[in-house]
């Protein structure tokens, strides 16, 4: 069976392609129920130590059934370093791996079913009496790889790297000698036994060390082939890479996650992949390649509704490619503030304290940040750096928390917090010194009166993560909790999984968004740098969503925690725990940062439900025109005339005052807010003529002149004209009638011999 034939059948399985481990005390295996148990790839034990008598008895037999159904299939070396303790020469690893070569080189090929070679190296307190120092033991797992590698360049396979079998109970210097990170040149395979893992989602649970991540996990001792399970981190096309001779291919060592982002907002997708260099990259959208998006990371700004779907980046050589898994980005729907601060003036008037101790915690408003060399907030106007800081435990060891909620505030219906949050931590790191880990913490339906952590009367659904990691299972770094109740690994309310490190920064779900690095600003003196998983010493987007009765936590658009309840109070809150009993060793390092905090509703485009009507009034009136509409937030308005703004006509209702003829026409509005705009129907405006005008008398003064006494609608303008002969007529003037008649005098009428008037309502 060939490569394409394997990745033909590898297409319908999980996404995550599982397999097995054997040896001979399986004894005969039936390989086709194994196959049909969704096995795609198997390693069976070959040798151990440097001695003929612990070959075993069952390896070509496995060897040849699991090719003949067409499942790739490795071998495997059982190590004795307390045997051969030496690194070359007589009695060393050089000796274990001529041993292994000389019975396995038959079945490493580049055939498309050769798995490559695996150290299993298990530490044993042997090699503690050996005498083994970690460089020792380190430099031993080396040599035994390197050795494999020659071999099999010798052979016409460069490129080939072992993949080495380890525990981290015997993996981290301590009890055992251990490794360092020398061997992380070869892939890692890692083995851990949760009490219920979960291969596609989780990982193993007591961390990967000395490896950054790992490669294949093997999760159980139980399995459909009597062998042990694994699983690999990557998909089916990603596994290729560990065929004999297809190394050089790119595998991806991180994939890129889901993402939810706003509308306007950027999201960084991101991939990490090793293999033969140099590697290329090509980002596609929904199965097409997004033109100049060749990167390992893709960056896009100012989303749109249109942005959202799926995205994956396949990954070249000269070797061949591989695809990774699929990132999907959800674009959120707009949102508009009902209640924000950005805490730049002392708005502490305005929020509710609550204290665990009120000497030992406490809460600075329009706080500025700079003096720490941490610069202005993502969503601050204008570069302002001030915010709330939070310090627990700041004068002394014991266990606080504080939190902040909005005075005789209350949110209804589906609503979210949003803010931008630092966490701030002691050195040095990655482990951080002396009290560094404490939680900043956030949640929805509080009565704001309540100290938020594992104790008291802690109301709502709130969560609390820390900046530096390290912590443990028993007081993890990131929680769930309803009430004061912590929500349990595998509760379901973590998203990435129910393995038992979910609750840990270190867990692979998080690597991705959060790929470590991070060093703390150069004004504050210390040393090292974040590990892969943590939020510390970057600006975080942070939201805590309420969509009915299920209330989710994102942290840079990485979907953390889902947890269904009904709220039962309708406040927000933000705040700081310490859960050590433990004073940091540099308080004034030591806190956490809240800036632009707004509680946020779904916009709703606005939506007419009184339209304006049609309007008749005379000549020179007043003509009103309203609208009623609905929207969130409350829309603004434009009135048009025959489809031209009106300045200044921005209100629910239109008023035109002494409309004239030329006023006769259309009137409408846009009504426009974040979400959307509508245009109204048109109302036309029609123009009736005032009542004709009365010439009530005519008087001749003595100066000759003639006084004309005019009386018509009151406010119409009448357009007084003369003429000599009923044809042609003459414009005098224009007058408006008020509360009686006009009078209008004409003078030069002596000599005419005949001259007749009117007055009209129209021009």
């Amino acid at each position: 069976m060939g490569l394409a034939a394997f990745l033909g059948a590898s297409q319908g399985l999980a996404q995550r392609p599982l397999g097995c481990d054997v040896s001979h005390y399986q004894g005969t295996i039936n390989w086709t129920t194994v196959k049909n148990g969704g096995m795609t790839f198997a390693w069976a034990k070959a040798t151990e130590g440097a001695g003929s008598s612990l070959n075993d008895a069952y390896f070509t037999i496995n060897q040849n059934n699991a090719r003949a159904v067409g499942i790739p299939i490795g071998a495997y070396h059982f190590a004795r370093p307390s045997q051969n303790p030496n690194i070359t020469g007589a009695s060393s690893a050089d000796t274990e791996a001529a041993h292994y070569w000389g019975v396995v080189s038959n079945y490493v090929n580049a055939d498309g079913l050769s798995m490559i070679p695996m150290l299993d190296w298990e530490d044993t307190s042997a090699t503690v009496a050996a005498g083994f120092t970690t460089a020792q033991m380190s430099m031993w797992v080396n040599e035994w790889c390197n050795t494999i590698s020659n071999y099999a360049r010798a052979k016409g396979i460069p490129g080939l790297k072992p993949i080495v079998y380890t525990g981290t109970w015997y993996s981290q210097p301590g009890t055992y000698p251990g490794l360092n990170t020398t061997v992380t040149n070869w892939p890692s395979w890692i083995a851990a036994y949760p009490s219920n893992p979960n291969p596609q989602t989780g990982g193993p649970s007591a961390g990967t060390f000395p490896w950054s991540t790992w490669n294949f996990w093997q999760y159980a001792d139980t399995n459909v082939s009597g062998g042990d399970s694994d699983v690999f981190n990557g998909t089916a096309s990603g596994l290729t890479a560990y065929l004999v001779g297809y190394q050089n291919l790119p595998v991806i060592t991180s994939q890129p996650s889901n993402r939810y982002k706003d509308i306007g907002g950027s999201v960084k997708l991101s991939v990490t992949a090793g293999g033969a260099v140099p590697l290329r990259y090509q980002w596609r959208f929904n199965g097409v390649n997004i033109s100049g998006a060749t990167n390992s990371a893709l960056t896009l700004n100012n989303l749109q509704a249109t942005n959202a779907g799926n995205y994956v980046v396949v990954v070249t050589n000269s070797a061949g490619g591989t695809t990774s898994s699929v990132a999907v980005l959800t674009v959120n729907g707009l949102f508009t503030p009902v209640f924000s601060d950005n805490f730049d003036t002392n708005s502490s008037a305005n929020w509710t304290l609550n204290q665990s101790t009120n000497n030992n915690t406490r809460a600075s408003f329009a706080y500025d940040y700079s003096g720490y060399g941490i610069p202005s907030a993502p969503n601050s106007v204008g570069g302002t750096t001030k915010g709330v800081k939070f310090e627990a435990n700041y004068t002394g060891a014991g266990v606080a928390a504080l939190n902040i909620s909005p005075i005789d505030r209350s949110f209804g219906g589906n609503y979210r917090l949003h803010y931008d949050m630092w966490i701030n931590a002691n050195g040095p790191f990655p482990a951080g010194g002396t009290g560094s880990t404490q939680l900043q913490t956030a949640g929805l339906g509080t009565a704001g009166n309540k100290v938020e952590w594992n104790s008291g009367a802690a109301d709502g659904v709130f969560f609390a993560i820390d900046g530096e990691g390290q912590a443990t299972d028993a007081s993890p770094d990131i929680r769930a909790y309803v009430g004061t109740t912590l929500q349990d690994t595998n509760s379901g309310v973590y998203v990435g999984g129910t393995n038992a490190s979910i609750r840990r920064c270190s867990d692979t779900y998080y690597a991705n968004v959060f790929p470590g690095g991070q060093t703390p600003p150069a004004a504050q003196g210390q040393s090292g740098a974040l590990a892969v998983g943590t939020v510390g010493f970057a600006w975080r987007d942070v939201v805590i969503n309420k969509n009915g009765n299920i209330v989710q936590w994102f942290i840079d658009g990485l979907k953390m925690c889902s947890v269904t309840n009904t709220l039962t109070s309708s406040n927000i809150f933000v705040g700081y725990w310490d859960p050590f009993a433990s004073l940091s060793d540099d308080t004034n390092l030591s806190f956490g940062l809240v800036d632009n905090l707004r509680v946020e509703v779904p916009a709703v485009a606005p939506a007419i439900t009184a339209q304006p009507v049609d309007v008749a009034v005379k000549v020179t009136s007043n003509a009103t025109f309203t609208v009623t509409a609905t929207g969130i937030p409350a829309p603004s308005f434009q009135w048009q005339f025959n489809g031209t703004n009106i300045g200044g006509a921005t209100a629910s209702a239109y008023w035109r005052n002494n409309v004239q003829y030329a006023d006769a026409g259309n009137y409408s509005v846009l009504v426009t807010n974040i979400a959307g705009s509508v245009t109204s129907s048109n109302a036309l405006l029609s123009i009736l003529a005032a009542s004709p005008a009365d010439l009530e008398t005519v008087a001749l003064l003595p100066d000759g002149s003639l006084q004309l006494s005019i009386s018509g609608d009151s406010d119409a303008t009448y357009y007084v004209q003369s003429s000599t002969n009923l044809v042609d007529w003459m414009p005098l003037t224009n007058i408006t009638i008020r509360a009686g008649p006009y009078d209008f005098i004409f003078t030069g009428v002596t000599n005419d011999a005949q001259r007749f008037f009117r007055a009209r309502s129209g021009p």
